[in-house]
């Protein structure tokens, strides 16, 4: 697909592919046993493209304990995350546990981001975030992707508890500079009324100006929020 779509290693590249009319993608690393959950590998990681890296994805690893099964991050685990922001890679906690993204807070040093995870609050499951993890994420100048995996958002949602996330996490974070978009849409056989895929996103934005956001605020989630994290976060790579 390269003609719709380039590899991207840092926000430079981004800007340039959207001028081009191509879309990014950003090569990211969910599950850590691929390379044996193993920190010294990340240096060579970052060097072939990879700039985003959560600890895990659903089950326990020698790295840290998932939302599934609870447990913090271990001593192996802090080196990763330790030496991921030492190359500039951002640290996703979505799939992280409870315990396990405290003792990330403790030892961060950069922004973190919750790639695919919507508010606990709204929706009271274990791979949304709470309030205070919320805040947390803002203060290390982060931000949380919107997920439509339905289960994620509500009982049968459509387009108006999407925004509901948003609203939430606006209340915590008034100027909206901390929410982005993180659909999860490779990942999800469940999504909300109205919607079959990235091509209906044009109906989120439609109905959060209808409820009053500003163009503004809608391309900051849509685009702004995300580039500027990267920019915090990751050093331009040229290749």
């Amino acid at each position: 697909n390269k003609n719709l779509m380039r590899i991207a290693y840092s926000t430079e590249d981004i800007r340039k592919n959207a001028e081009k009319g191509k879309m990014s993608a950003i090569l990211t690393i969910e599950g850590t046993a691929g390379f044996g959950h193993d920190p010294d590998l990340l240096e060579d990681l970052y060097a072939i493209g990879f700039r985003i890296s959560s600890l895990g994805w659903n089950e326990r690893n020698p790295l840290a304990g998932s939302h599934s099964t609870g447990g913090g991050l271990t001593e192996l685990g802090k080196t990763y995350v330790k030496n991921a922001q030492r190359l500039g890679m951002l640290m996703d906690v979505s799939h992280l546990s409870d315990e396990g993204f405290w003792d990330m807070m403790d030892i961060t040093c950069g922004p973190v981001v919750a790639t695919h995870s919507n508010s606990r609050a709204v929706h009271n499951v274990s791979r949304n975030i709470t309030d205070d993890m919320f805040r947390a994420i803002c203060q290390t100048g982060g931000v949380a992707g919107i997920n439509l995996y339905s289960s994620f958002i509500g009982e049968d949602p459509d387009v108006d508890q999407i925004c509901d996330h948003i609203f939430h996490f606006m209340e915590l974070d008034p100027d909206g500079k901390h929410i982005a978009l993180g659909g999860d849409l490779d990942g999800c056989d469940s999504l909300p009324r109205g919607f079959a895929g990235v091509q209906d996103y044009p109906k989120l934005a439609a109905r959060l100006l209808e409820r009053g956001l500003s163009e503004e605020t809608v391309m900051d989630i849509f685009w702004n929020n995300a580039i500027g994290v990267m920019e915090r976060a990751v050093c331009n790579h040229k290749r």
